[in-house]
C-alpha cells in the first residue's frame, strides 16, 4: 500500500482539512500544490464567466489544464483521479467549490469578548479592513488548517465575529477565508456591515447577530442579506 495520501484525503486538505501527514511528507505537500494551482486556474475561469460551468465546460477546462501542466513531466498523469473529482466537484457544488466556504468548528468556533451595545455602536459601520494579525498568529491558522503553501490573493485570515461585533482577538476565532470562491471574504464583509447596521438600529440584538455569524455564516447571509451575493 502506499505510504501517502490518496487523492481524496488531497482535495479534502486543500479545502482547509487538517492533515498531521502533510507536516512530514513532501511528496504530497508537493502533489497538495499542484491541486491547489489547479483549483484555483478552474475556479478563475469559473468566476471569469461569473457561473458554475456546465459539465462540458468542466471537461474542457480540464483538459487544457492538465494538458498544459503534462508538458515535460510525465507523472503528472498521477493527478488525473483528483483533477476529475475537481471537475465533478464544480458541477455538483461540494465542499471544495463555490458552494461556500466555512470555518472548521473544532478549530474555529468562534469567541467573544465582553462588549457594551454602546462600543459596539460607538461607530456607524463595521470596519471592512482585518485589523493587523501578527504573522506568526496566521501561519499557526494556516498550520492548523493543513494549508502549507498558497498565494498571496489565495486567503485572508479572517475573524469569523468581527472585533465590530464584539469578536474576539483570539485563534480561536479566527480561520483562512478564501477570496477565490463565491462565498468569499469580500461577501462576508457585507454580512458584518449589516449585521452591525441591525444590531445599532435595535432590529438584531448582539447575542443572536454573534451566534448566527458563527454558526454558518453564509446562512446568516441568506438570511440578513439576500440568497445571492451581490
Amino acid at each position: 500500500m502506499s505510504p501517502h495520501l490518496k487523492d481524496r484525503d488531497l482535495l479534502l486538505a486543500a479545502d482547509g482539512e487538517p492533515s498531521a501527514h502533510l507536516e512530514n511528507c513532501a511528496h504530497c505537500r508537493a502533489r497538495l500544490a499542484e491541486i491547489e494551482d489547479m483549483l484555483a486556474g478552474l475556479a478563475d475561469a469559473r468566476d471569469l464567466a461569473n457561473r458554475i460551468p456546465s459539465a462540458a465546460r468542466a471537461r474542457t477546462l480540464l483538459r487544457a489544464r492538465l494538458a498544459q501542466q503534462s508538458r515535460g513531466r510525465t507523472w503528472r498523469w498521477r493527478l488525473i483521479p483528483a483533477a476529475a473529482c475537481v471537475c465533478l466537484a464544480m458541477i455538483i457544488g461540494v465542499r471544495v467549490n463555490a458552494g461556500g466556504p466555512r470555518p472548521d468548528a473544532r478549530l474555529t468556533p468562534g469567541e467573544t469578548r465582553p462588549v457594551t451595545l454602546s462600543e459596539v455602536c460607538r461607530s456607524t459601520e463595521a470596519a471592512v479592513v482585518v485589523r493587523d494579525i501578527p504573522a506568526d498568529t496566521q501561519a499557526q491558522v494556516f498550520s492548523a488548517y493543513g494549508i502549507d503553501r498558497r498565494r498571496p490573493d489565495q486567503f485572508e485570515i479572517d475573524y469569523l465575529i468581527t472585533p465590530d461585533l464584539g469578536g474576539a482577538e483570539s485563534i480561536r476565532n479566527l480561520w483562512p477565508q478564501p477570496y477565490t470562491t463565491r462565498w468569499n471574504a469580500r461577501v462576508k464583509d457585507q454580512l458584518e456591515q449589516r449585521l452591525h447596521q441591525m444590531v445599532c438600529s435595535g432590529e438584531l440584538d448582539l447575542a443572536t447577530a454573534q451566534r448566527d455569524i458563527a454558526v454558518d455564516w453564509i446562512a446568516a447571509y441568506k438570511k440578513y442579506v439576500g440568497d445571492r451575493p451581490k
